[in-house]
This record gives C-alpha cells, structure tokens and sequence, in this order.
C-alpha cells in the first residue's frame, strides 16, 4: 500500500511539472554569431540570438517575450532545430521583423515526417504570437516562412526532462506494485 501511494505522488507531482523554456538571454545576442550547436542539448540551424534593443521598433523587439534577447532566422530562409534522441515541441512564441509573413512547420523523425502545419501562421512586427504545437517524438523541427525576411522567435518550449523522468518513474513504481499484488493473489 505504502507504494502505492508514493508511486501515486510521484505521478502526481511529475504532471504539473514546469517545461523547459529556452528564452536565449544567457547568449550574447550578438546578430553575427549563430547559436552554436549543442546550445541546451539542440543544433540550431540558420539561427542566431539577437538583443531585443538592436532595432527598436521592429519585430526583434517586440518579439523578445522573455528577458534580454530572441532567436532568429539568420539569413531570413528556413530555419530547423535538432536534437538527436529526439524531443517534444510544445511551442514558442514567433514575431515577424520587418513585414508580415506566414510561417509553416514540419516535424521529422529519423528522416521520416510525422507532423505537418496544415495552415500557415500569420506574423506581424507587433504582436508576438504562441504558436503551441504539442509535438511529441520528433528528432527535427524545420519552421518555413513566406517571406524570406526573418522572424524572431523567443520561449522555444519542451518538456523539462527531469518531469519526464519523474512522470516514467512514478509509472514504472505503479506496475511494479500492481504486478506484485497479483503475484500475491
């Protein structure tokens, strides 16, 4: 019983367990530098970190939800963020720079495309948008734009690993104590 009941409160407590927000502000935010690959466990293609007062008045600073800085698409083109083992994409927050734009996202795995945006986003330069995708098991997150201006992005958010691994421990605590009661019976 006693197992039970800690196996419950694990689970319990794992699911109203924070995300990971990734917000960019520990960077430079220096526009001529990428993000380097291995920046908080991903690969950042085509995407850099820029101070949110680089260009008031426009997008970045707008966009920049968190504190100092937000990613953005560097040459204005498709941008992807990669993490071998795979991760889930809950969502961020997107703006555009410049002019209004329509953003399009695809999730892969392995090679093999699992999810596809069946609608565009639209961006302004003033208002950041949550885009929350919800996407689970994807090795490769590739966000496409109308256009070729750059976006910012800022709050890139998964599910913090460590509530992961609380959530499948307190699950495995669960079948261990099920599988013994029924071994008593």
């Amino acid at each position: 019983m006693k197992n039970i009941v800690f196996s419950l409160l694990m689970l319990f407590a794992s699911a109203g367990a924070p995300a990971a927000v990734i917000g960019f502000d520990d960077l430079p935010g220096d526009e001529t530098e990428v993000i380097p690959d291995g920046y908080r466990g991903f690969d950042w293609i085509n995407l850099g970190a820029i101070r949110a007062d680089a260009y008031p008045g426009s997008g970045y600073a707008a966009g920049t939800v968190s504190y100092a800085n937000t990613a953005f698409n560097r040459d204005g083109g498709t941008a992807a963020i990669a993490r071998m083992g795979g991760f889930d994409f809950v969502g961020a927050w997107f703006t555009s720079a410049w002019l209004d734009q329509e953003l399009a996202f695809e999730g892969w795995r392995k090679g093999e495309l699992l999810y596809s945006t069946d609608v565009s986003y639209v961006l302004d330069t003033v208002t950041p948008r949550w885009i929350g995708l919800g996407w689970s098991g994807i090795d490769t997150l590739v966000i496409y734009n109308s256009s070729g201006t750059q976006w910012a992005m800022d709050d890139f958010t998964v599910p913090e690993p460590a509530s992961l691994g609380l959530f499948a421990t307190a699950l495995a605590g669960l079948a261990a104590t099920r599988g013994r009661r029924k071994a008593r019976r």
